[in-house]
């Protein structure tokens, strides 16, 4: 997530657990969800920050019952599904097709779903970012800020992180006083999936790894920096300064005129 206040815009950024990067702590090439395994979120952070050339503030880490208590204790959140199943990893619960109201056990199963759908993994990833954005919307609310210490204490158990409740606090008061309306960017780190060893923690064991695609690195490192420089982007059209490229336009028009 890449957040500026200022401008009013979040930025999603999502990378494969399976990216076959350089490993901070040594060099060597492994699944990025290896990371943690030498050095923990301390090394995923500094591997990430590596590989994008960027620089990562503060960091959340969450785990599946953090998801199915902070959605409850927002009183669920609202979601559009474009097809009815019933989720993979939880067979005890269908989710509807259209506007669905999901409790938590229902926002972490359709977050995890993949074999519903023919992307598979890429189909999963938006529906992770559909519901990060829905938790988001709704956390935003006046009724529940004012009220954010609560909410942040139903998840205690299964949620940490390093940013300071001074910046926490000071973020919930800017929400309440400028009630921004946030214009949510999306973003996906490509790669190609393989079968092959290699990898720094399992050498000769023959694993699925996603191999890195260096222009959507670049392009996804671009859109990180130029929000962290205060410009606005626009994913969809591949813009990292909205505001110059609205005055090149304006200036376009003007020669043709």
């Amino acid at each position: 997530m890449t957040i500026n206040p200022n401008n009013g815009q979040m930025l999603m950024t999502s990378i494969p657990r399976d990216y076959y990067v350089k490993l901070a702590n040594c060099g060597k090439k492994d699944k990025l969800t290896h990371s943690a395994l030498y050095g923990g979120t301390e090394n995923s952070i500094k591997t990430i920050e590596d590989f994008l050339d960027i620089n990562i503030d503060f960091y959340a880490r969450v785990d599946f019952q953090s998801v199915i208590q902070l959605v409850d204790a927002l009183g669920g959140i609202d979601i559009y599904s474009d097809k009815a199943f019933i989720p993979y990893t939880d067979h005890g619960i269908k989710i509807p097709k259209g506007n669905v109201h999901m409790n938590g056990r229902m926002a972490l199963a359709f977050a995890r779903e993949r074999y519903t759908y023919q992307s598979g993994d890429q189909h999963r990833t938006e529906n992770q970012q559909a519901v990060l954005q829905a938790i988001i919307k709704k956390a935003a609310s006046p009724k529940i800020l004012t009220n954010y210490s609560e909410i942040l204490d139903s998840i205690k158990d299964t949620f940490t992180t390093n940013m300071p409740s001074s910046s926490i606090r000071a973020l919930v008061n800017k929400q309440l006083d400028d009630n921004i309306k946030w214009d949510f960017q999306k973003s996906f780190l490509k790669g190609e999936g393989v079968m092959q060893t290699g990898g720094y923690s399992m050498p000769k064991t023959r694993l699925w790894y996603s191999i890195p695609d260096e222009d959507s690195i670049e392009l996804n490192s671009k859109y990180i920096n130029a929000m962290c420089d205060g410009k606005k982007i626009d994913t969809e059209k591949k813009i990292f300064d909205v505001e110059k490229a609205e005055q090149e336009a304006k200036e376009a028009e003007k020669k043709t005129n």
